[in-house]
């Protein structure tokens, strides 16, 4: 995980005697609906209706009026896209300058909108390198070496759980720490999205996803040259066939895809 210590609830937040402050629930009952966030994707805004759904908790705590509750969903309704997990630091943001917005603070409104623009391309940036670029691809390779050599159905069904969790413990850390570290530094959210800040964490699953890519290929070869040659060189052509694939297209999926329907097909004809 990156090494930063979650944050402690903010003392120095807005909390004045008129407005109720927001609670720990609050945020909680944000993070749970963040898991939603693209349920009401559409092309005119993309994420923003599902961001505004995000932040009624936010809302109920703040205002009580109608007049203020529709100005507030108004000004999260308008286009925004980032990242879905890594929406989370825009939540935390725009919580941070809503309550600071109703405490009489008139800047906060213009500063939320200017800041949410601002994180659309950071987010999305960050986001599909760590996750879709990374973590994701070889969260796969992984969980194939851990199932490769089972045959026990219980076992197999613990290597679906451990490659489950391989994937899912940094998306949950970063979507809900997102929303903590955004409301807490608010504008200086940028502190908290050098991408330099990721890069162990992008290490850690580079090197162990290569590490189980060529176990599995060693494993797999073995196997196969224990069954048939023919099966061996049907697997070679496919090793080649994907190497060929993937430098003219730069497309990891695609490139998988391919590979395996022409194998498939070899199968059938041999």
């Amino acid at each position: 995980m990156p090494d930063i210590k979650p944050p402690s609830f903010p003392a120095d937040a807005p909390a004045p005697t008129s407005r109720p402050p927001i609670r720990k629930w609050d945020i909680f009952r944000v993070f749970l609906r963040s898991f939603f966030v693209q349920s009401v994707w559409n092309y005119r805004s993309l994420i923003s209706v599902g961001f505004g759904i995000c932040l009624i908790p936010v809302l109920k705590r703040l205002y009580s009026d109608t007049e203020s509750r529709q100005a507030f969903l108004n000004r999260h309704l308008k286009y925004f896209n980032a990242h879905p997990y890594m929406a989370s630091y825009a939540l935390g943001v725009s919580i941070h300058l809503e309550e600071a917005l109703a405490s009489g603070n008139a800047e906060a409104g213009p500063k939320l909108e200017r800041m949410k623009s601002l994180l659309v391309s950071i987010l999305g940036a960050v986001g599909d390198r760590l996750f879709w670029s990374t973590i994701k691809p070889y969260s796969l390779i992984i969980g194939m070496m851990l199932l490769f050599p089972l045959e026990n159905p219980a076992w197999q069904l613990a290597a679906l759980a451990g490659t489950f969790l391989i994937y899912n413990l940094p998306h949950l850390y970063l979507r809900y720490n997102g929303i903590w570290e955004g409301y807490t530094y608010g504008l200086e959210v940028h502190k908290c999205l050098d991408e330099q800040r990721f890069q162990k964490l992008e290490k850690v699953y580079l090197f162990s996803g290569s590490f189980a890519f060529l176990l599995f290929l060693a494993l797999l070869i073995a196997k196969i040259f224990a069954e048939s040659l023919l099966s061996a060189a049907m697997m070679g052509g496919a090793a080649v066939l994907a190497l060929i694939i993937y430098r003219a297209t730069k497309n990891f999926y695609f490139t998988i895809i391919i590979t395996l329907v022409i194998s498939i097909l070899m199968g059938f004809i041999f």
